[in-house]
């Protein structure tokens, strides 16, 4: 028998999480982001703030795209909720690297700008699927 949880399906979904604005944004920054750092000469702690960058804004479009996949509005509310908790940690790195001043403060406040875009629209989603 399934629980009312186990059946409670997101009303009106876009046909696949590729349609979402937050998802190919998330994925955008991502790959900017990569592409940014992918040959910067790192130090040793510069090294492990871009590893924990990369970690924290894939994670992002990850999670949407999980949660979309998990096609119940509760899971579906929880995973925004990761990706938007991993738009905050993302957030945090950023403020990090730049106060490092070792890069672009333009193309870091770029990727800044973009993610908190990200946590306004993810912030937006949470509310219409509660």
């Amino acid at each position: 028998m399934h629980s009312t949880k186990c059946i409670e399906r997101m009303e009106n979904p876009p046909s696949s999480h590729k349609n979402l604005i937050v998802y190919q944004k998330a994925k955008t920054l991502t790959i900017d982001v990569i592409n940014y750092f992918a040959n910067a000469k790192l130090d040793r702690v510069s090294e492990i703030l871009i590893k924990q960058l990369i970690r924290a804004v894939s994670s992002i479009g990850a999670n949407i795209a999980e949660g979309y996949g998990r096609h119940y509005s509760k899971s579906y509310h929880q995973f925004l909720g990761i990706a938007r908790g991993s738009s905050f940690e993302a957030d945090y790195w950023l403020e990090i690297i730049l106060e490092t001043n070792k890069f672009d403060e333009q193309i870091i406040k770029k990727f800044k700008d973009t993610n908190e875009e990200l946590i306004k629209i993810l912030t937006t989603l949470m509310k219409n699927t509660s």
